[in-house]
């Protein structure tokens, strides 16, 4: 029995114990290996800047602008008085001769005028003809009735049975008809002349009025567009058609004054088809707007064209162009050969001072610069700088 409570007690004991290390905390290794590691914050890295070296070649300048294939010989047309449209002749894309009347206002009233003042006119000439001839031939009779009457003067001087006074009649008759010669020497009545004048006047100008009110082709070519319906009212002066000889093209383009101060004529270009970006063409420029060039310098509203015109040199069949296509012109307008140069970004500027950050080894500098000529890609260096140096970027 004793030895039964012993055993008992043992195991008691021992279960305690058990039961006492299960509720002991944890040792901090334990705790270590449960939380989770920490993330290292990595060390910013230090950003370097572009270095550039001064190098040595050609810097040009060029400019590029928009264009169309256009015909060299076009023209805007217009009515110059206002009115309303009566008939249209023509359609766009048809082909015009000089001359044509392309449409034209309601002028019923100035073609009855023209009539009138037509037929007034012939009447006069009519009259002034008849006049003209009545003249002559009463000049012809006047001078046939002079000699007569000098011959039987002279026979009378020669025959001295004939008295006196018959002899004084004979001489009175050739005074006469010499007067009557020198009469009608001075021709019709200066009235009959004025007639015909003042009917000329009267047709000329109902004719230009005519014109006024008609759109005319000036020259054989197409008619690019018109905008032109019967009935419609218009306004004078106001473009409502142009007229193109298509015959030979060239490209037109509308720059500003910033663009074509740098242009002049005779410049050379090249240009590419936007339809057609691989192939390179070349032209010249042929003419500039007023006052950059001899373009668009006249009074009229026919000469003042403000467009940049150029020349192509390769034929249409050669370069691939057609009326109407767009084309990029790039035009050189500045060179400078075998100099000093950096890319634009190298050089930097602080209130209007140019200055580059040259790298001597460990040791950073500043340097004035002086630039020439500014390509896109390339900055001319006059001044300042030495072929080779390292040149550090902002």
């Amino acid at each position: 029995m004793k030895v039964l409570q012993e055993k008992t007690l043992s195991l008691f004991v021992a279960a305690m114990l058990l039961a006492g290390c299960a509720l002991m905390p944890t040792t901090r290794t334990e705790q270590s290996a449960a939380e989770p590691t920490p993330t290292p914050i990595p060390t910013a890295a230090i950003a370097l800047k572009p270095t550039y070296r001064v190098q040595r070649g050609d810097v040009i300048k060029t400019m590029t602008f928009s264009g169309r294939i256009s015909p060299m010989r076009e023209e805007a047309l217009f009515f110059r008085k206002d009115g309303r449209i009566r008939s249209v002749f023509f359609k766009r894309n048809d082909f015009v001769k000089a001359g044509d009347v392309i449409a034209e206002y309601e002028i019923e009233a100035l073609e009855r005028e023209l009539t009138a003042a037509e037929l007034e006119l012939e009447r006069a000439q009519v009259t002034l003809e008849e006049a003209l001839r009545n003249l002559e031939l009463d000049r012809r009779e006047a001078q046939a009735r002079l000699e007569r009457a000098q011959i039987l003067l002279q026979g009378a001087e020669r025959d001295r049975a004939i008295p006196r006074a018959q002899v004084a009649a004979l001489e009175k008759d050739v005074e006469l008809a010499q007067i009557e010669v020198e009469r009608l020497s001075a021709g019709v009545s200066p009235l009959l002349e004025n007639d015909v004048q003042r009917a000329r006047y009267a047709v000329e100008k109902l004719k230009q009025e005519i014109a006024e009110a008609q759109i005319i082709a000036p020259f054989d070519g197409i008619l690019l567009s018109i905008s032109l319906t019967p009935g419609m009212a218009v306004n004078g002066y106001a473009p409502v058609a142009s007229v193109a000889d298509a015959s030979v093209l060239e490209i037109s383009a509308d720059l500003l004054s910033n663009q074509l101060q740098f242009l002049a004529e005779g410049m050379p270009v090249t240009f590419v088809l936007s339809s057609r970006p691989g192939q390179t063409l070349h032209g010249v420029i042929r003419r500039l707007p007023y006052p950059y060039g001899s373009g668009g310098s006249g009074q009229t509203i026919e000469e003042k064209d403000k467009s940049t015109r150029i020349t192509i040199e390769e034929s249409q069949d050669v370069g691939g162009y057609a009326l109407g296509d767009l084309v990029r012109v790039t035009a050189e307008v500045e060179r400078a050969e075998n100099v000093l140069w950096l890319p634009p970004q190298a050089i930097r500027n602080f209130s209007g001072r140019l200055f580059a950050v040259v790298q001597d080894g460990d040791v950073q500098r500043r340097v004035d610069v002086r630039i020439g000529v500014e390509a896109q890609d390339r900055v001319e260096i006059v001044e300042g700088l030495e072929e080779g140096q390292i040149v550090v970027g902002p």
